[in-house]
């Protein structure tokens, strides 16, 4: 019997639900978020229809690196992860077990969003 790997991004999705939950509670400090969004832009790298997520992945990295981050920025980056992951869970390509994830996950970007 053939056993297939996850796939990196598999892992993040799987690794950032756990980190996130549903977001409502979610306490996460900025080195923690700073590797989960560096798995991510590594997970995501060569992928073309992630382009804008990767963006705002960068964009809050960058934020969160400065020591003193812009809370409006991250809740508008949080958002707008949120926004465009429902948008790829969407995709044809996209099997329903992943679509499940992708909307669980932009569901706790959203809640996550909120806290600030």
């Amino acid at each position: 019997m053939e056993t297939t790997q996850p796939t990196l991004e598999h892992r993040m999705l799987i690794d950032t639900l756990g980190a996130f939950g549903d977001g409502s509670t979610a306490v996460i400090a900025p080195d923690r978020g700073i590797l989960l969004l560096e798995g991510w832009l590594n997970a995501l790298q060569g992928d073309m229809g992630t382009v804008r997520i990767k963006a705002e992945l960068e964009a809050l990295r960058d934020n969160l690196k400065t020591g003193q981050p812009d809370t409006n920025a991250i809740r508008h980056s949080l958002l707008s992860m949120a926004s465009h992951t429902i948008a790829l869970s969407g995709e044809p390509i996209v099997d329903s077990a992943t679509k499940l994830h992708l909307t669980d996950l932009a569901t706790a970007l959203r809640n996550f969003g909120s806290q600030f």
